[in-house]
């Protein structure tokens, strides 16, 4: 008899074990950060390096540097720079409007987040009177014109 009921108390513990741990949110040991999950709280937010030709852009993603009248670079020598953000202990952010499914325009017409960059229509830039400014509505349209096969090309 007293095995029946030590079993049943060590049941109901573990059962009250399972269900507190499967209540909690808790960081596991693959993706911790330093200094527990409440550590990146502690970090202000920083803007991302620096990179491009005169440092005049912004890493976007380890491979991706971006930046206004020099549009975006994608794994070439001058995105090397950006491989060294990874790691770095604290995130980083980058400015710009968001777009897409978590991304940001990166310059006039392009949206890039960590993986990627995409021409996006919402990353116009505009002048004061809401219209879109000329040069640069002259190069999205030109980079739509490049994305797009004309029906009417004879094949050579």
């Amino acid at each position: 008899m007293a095995v029946i009921s030590l079993c049943l108390s060590m049941s109901a513990g573990l059962l009250s074990v399972l269900c507190v741990l499967s209540v909690c949110s808790a960081c596991y040991i693959s993706n911790c950060p330093i200094g527990g999950k409440r550590a990146l709280q502690d970090f202000p937010a920083r803007q991302c390096m620096s990179c491009g030709p005169d440092d005049r852009g912004r890493c976007f993603g380890p491979s991706i540097c971006c930046g206004e009248g020099m549009g975006c670079l994608m794994g070439s020598p001058e995105t090397l720079h950006c491989l060294e953000e990874d790691f770095l202990p604290s995130p980083c952010e980058v400015g710009g409007k968001v777009c897409g499914y978590e991304g940001r325009c990166a310059a006039p017409g392009v949206c890039c987040d960590s993986d990627g960059c995409s021409l996006d229509q919402s990353c116009a830039y505009t002048d004061g009177d809401g219209t879109t400014a000329g040069h640069q509505d002259l190069l999205l349209k030109l980079l739509h014109l490049t994305n797009h096969a004309h029906p009417y090309r004879p094949h050579q």
